[in-house]
């Protein structure tokens, strides 16, 4: 298949975004994560502080209750639509690996992903959010559950489905045997199905 989709969802400090940089460049293929702020604002019109405070937060009760009284989407809600349409438009035009960003459930209809959820104990997430993130020098276990509880919440909120469910994927991989031979077995499902290989731009 000349193009090709990759989701990565994943706990936080899993290393998912790790190993999907390393997959993408092993694939030759784009890989997104953090990209996908500068294509919100763009698509949005919104500031990058607007949408860093904002594109992993659900709606509250009150900001809903706003909204029916002024007809007005939240803000979270305008962003999780931007982020829908630039989903697709990145699945349609080339092969590429996506990071977290609802990647799974938006592009679930096309026969043309594989999606993957990364996890690992929580010692092991709390020593990498310190060691290779550079955050939580306190090796505070609670930054971490907030965080994974923050994603959750959002995935749920906006997905009807539940953040971490093994049906949602086609395969959820534990990096406790270590990210590189994570990104081998996910590389070698990626050729095995797709047969490793990009569009002709060579992306």
């Amino acid at each position: 298949m000349d193009n090709f989709v990759i989701t990565i969802s994943r706990e936080y400090g899993s290393g998912g975004r790790l190993i999907g940089q390393a997959l993408a460049e092993r694939l030759g293929i784009d890989f997104y994560d953090k990209e996908m702020i500068n294509l919100l604002m763009e698509e949005s019109g919104f500031t990058r502080e607007t949408i860093e405070e904002w594109q992993e937060k659900k709606t509250s009760s009150f900001l809903y209750n706003l909204y029916m009284s002024t007809q007005e989407r939240p803000l979270s809600d305008q962003i999780y639509l931007a982020k829908t349409k630039i989903v697709n438009q990145l699945a349609d035009k080339g092969s590429c690996v996506i990071v977290g960003n609802c990647g799974d459930y938006i592009l679930r209809d096309r026969d043309n992903v594989l999606s993957f959820f990364i996890y690992a104990p929580m010692e092991e997430r709390v020593k990498r959010v310190r060691e290779v993130y550079g955050e939580n020098p306190d090796n505070n276990p609670n930054i971490v559950k907030k965080r994974d509880r923050q994603r959750s919440d959002y995935y749920n909120h906006f997905t009807m489905s539940r953040f971490g469910d093994y049906r949602n994927f086609d395969a959820c991989l534990n990096t406790t045997i270590g990210l590189d031979l994570t990104t081998d077995i996910m590389e070698e499902m990626v050729r095995r199905v797709f047969g490793g290989t990009a569009d002709e731009s060579g992306k």
